[in-house]
């Protein structure tokens, strides 16, 4: 009796500094059997596994792949782990604690590095954000681990300046088009010159045909980004800066890739029309 009650003495003593550690270590994650947990990754998830599915639940959002959630099934005492892999070959893992009013429920991992304005001399120029301490990011895609990071492309200079559209103060010009391998990198920049600021969630693209009847568009194919870096809404008398990464994008001599800027709540819509030649013959590598 007194060799199990030792034994059991032993073991609290073991595990409280265990979970003491967990709990100030940087890659901890707190979970409730409340709340969930939401941890948003730069890139779609391709493999999660959870070291205890008993205690906790996790689950890779369908809407969102790039997100994972966590909920503990009941409260538990032992340190468990998950570990998340990215399409762009980003390995993670983490231990999870229990705590059932956590102070966070959101654990971004991407790299603040957007193009922000520069609200220090009202010009618009387009400057980096500091890197957030815990914070990563990757190419968004998917096949090549060696391929550029997207923000990296975002961040580049400007290589192309005839692909714009201005209307209601508000211009569009696709800055960068490059193609990696599988992977097509394109950015674009909107400056808002208007009174208004300018809400637009996302860009749609859509490959069409050149060729129109009176019945509109003969053909036409929606693409869908993998991943996106950056903001398309933009503030008056301001500029931001978005990119894009998508799978191998090629056109015939028929065709041309639409990029439609739908207003959030508003009007304004924007449209640029990028030809075959520019998709097709464009530069592989960040230094051209």
């Amino acid at each position: 009796m007194k060799r199990s009650f030792f034994i059991f003495i032993l073991f609290v003593a073991l595990a409280t500094p265990l979970r003491a550690a967990a709990a100030d270590h940087a890659d901890t994650l707190k979970v409730s059997d409340i709340f969930t947990t939401h941890i948003i990754f730069n890139t779609d998830l391709i493999y999660a596994d959870l070291s205890n599915s008993q205690a906790c639940a996790a689950k890779i959002l369908e809407q969102s792949k790039n997100m994972m959630a966590l909920k503990a099934r009941s409260p538990f005492s032992t340190p468990l782990s998950v570990s998340a892999l990215e399409s762009n070959g980003a390995m993670h893992t983490y231990i999870v604690i229990f705590e059932e009013n956590p102070d966070s429920l959101v654990y971004d991992m991407r790299q603040d590095r957007r193009p922000t304005p520069d609200s220090g001399d009202g010009s618009g120029a387009i400057k980096e954000s500091k890197k957030k301490k815990g914070e990563t990011d990757g190419a968004g895609l998917y096949r090549r681990f060696d391929a550029p990071l997207l923000q990296d492309v975002v961040a580049a200079p400007q290589s192309l300046w005839h692909i714009s559209t201005r209307q209601y103060s508000i211009e569009v010009t696709c800055t960068t088009i490059m193609s990696y391998s599988d992977i097509t990198y394109m950015v674009f920049s909107i400056r808002n010159s208007s009174g208004v600021s300018y809400e637009c969630p996302d860009a749609t693209f859509v490959v069409e045909s050149k060729k129109r009847s009176k019945r509109g568009v003969v053909y036409d194919r929606n693409i869908f980004p993998k991943s996106r870096y950056g903001t398309a809404s933009c503030s008056p008398k301001q500029e931001t800066r978005i990119g894009y990464s998508l799978d191998k994008v090629s056109l015939a001599k028929d065709q041309v890739l639409r990029v439609y800027f739908y207003e959030e709540g508003g009007q304004r819509e924007l449209v640029l029309t990028i030809d075959a030649r520019d998709i097709n013959h464009a530069k592989t590598s960040l230094q051209n």
